[in-house]
């Protein structure tokens, strides 16, 4: 499948967690958009927001999957923006096929029973809930893509 790896590129923690995701992700044989890979992110002073925008917007339409860092006080909100216009193309483009979420952080597992929480804003949430699922880890991510994987192989093979 082809992925958007979304979420906040602003610290070595990010950039670190997104590549070694990435790793993982392109090692179970999907294709991988990461923005932080991108030529306009190399040299972040000299990137311009209309060139951001065109670069990374092109790599969401690009995708059939979203997968988007929740980490953090709130969701980034690029990464918020991201989702929200994926979610738009979804429910008009059949190959768009859903988000994931990785949620590290358990302070927001442990304020409610629906293993979400608190510090995500609920539209945001909400969006990626209505056609996906979030997970604590990567491994989660992956066993969900492959049940997405097993679902196109199967309605491919009845065509």
């Amino acid at each position: 499948m082809r992925l958007y790896i979304a979420g906040p590129l602003f610290t070595p923690y990010h950039r670190e967690f997104h590549a070694e995701n990435v790793r993982r992700l392109r090692a179970a044989g999907h294709d991988c958009f990461v923005p932080q890979e991108q030529e306009h992110n190399a040299h972040e002073s000299s990137s311009v927001p209309e060139q951001v925008f065109q670069v990374d917007l092109a790599g969401v339409r690009w995708a059939n999957v979203l997968v988007a860092l929740l980490d953090g006080p709130d969701v980034s909100s690029g990464t918020a923006c991201e989702m929200g216009i994926f979610y738009e193309l979804a429910r008009h483009d059949p190959e768009k096929i859903g988000m994931l979420g990785i949620l590290t952080d358990e302070r927001p597992r442990m304020r409610d029973t629906s293993n979400v929480g608190e510090s995500i804003n609920f539209f945001t949430l909400g969006t990626l809930l209505k056609i996906g699922a979030v997970y604590p880890s990567i491994e989660g991510v992956i066993d969900h893509l492959a049940r997405w994987q097993e679902q196109l192989d199967g309605a491919r093979s009845q065509k």
